[in-house]
């Protein structure tokens, strides 16, 4: 396995009040999403890779975000902790993205045809849109 994860194991000895991060002063969607219950399901849960819970949310611990900020908080490392940790990121995705469903698919137009070309009088840049 790529990632060592023998503290996950190791953790487990100890209740999820213990572990719990303290996330009051974070301005993140993580911390917005991220519960004790579901701290508490999935703390225990890895992808095949060895990708834990802990690792998902590091980031966000780390990293309070700024007060006018809201920053994602969460890393999915493999793509296989979208379905093992999908109590958590579903709805950050979905608060991230306005809504954005797990079965919502992104609307992809490669046709080189469809793309517009705005030129503005008022300044000198082009803008690409699709």
């Amino acid at each position: 396995m790529p990632f060592g994860n023998t503290h996950n194991n190791f953790k487990l000895n100890y209740k999820v009040e213990e572990e719990y991060p303290n996330l009051s002063k974070h301005n993140n969607h993580m911390a917005k999403v991220l519960t004790k219950e579901i701290y508490g399901k999935l703390r225990d849960k890895q992808t095949p890779s060895g990708y834990t819970l802990d690792d998902v949310i590091q980031t966000g611990v780390d990293n309070p975000g700024h007060p006018f900020i809201m920053t994602v908080g969460c890393v999915a490392g493999d793509e296989e902790s979208y379905e093992v940790f999908k109590d958590l990121l579903d709805p950050i995705i979905s608060d991230r993205h306005g809504g954005y469903k797990p079965t919502d698919k992104h609307k992809t137009d490669l046709n080189f045809e469809n793309l517009k070309v705005l030129i503005s009088t008022t300044t000198t840049k082009l803008s690409w849109c699709g």
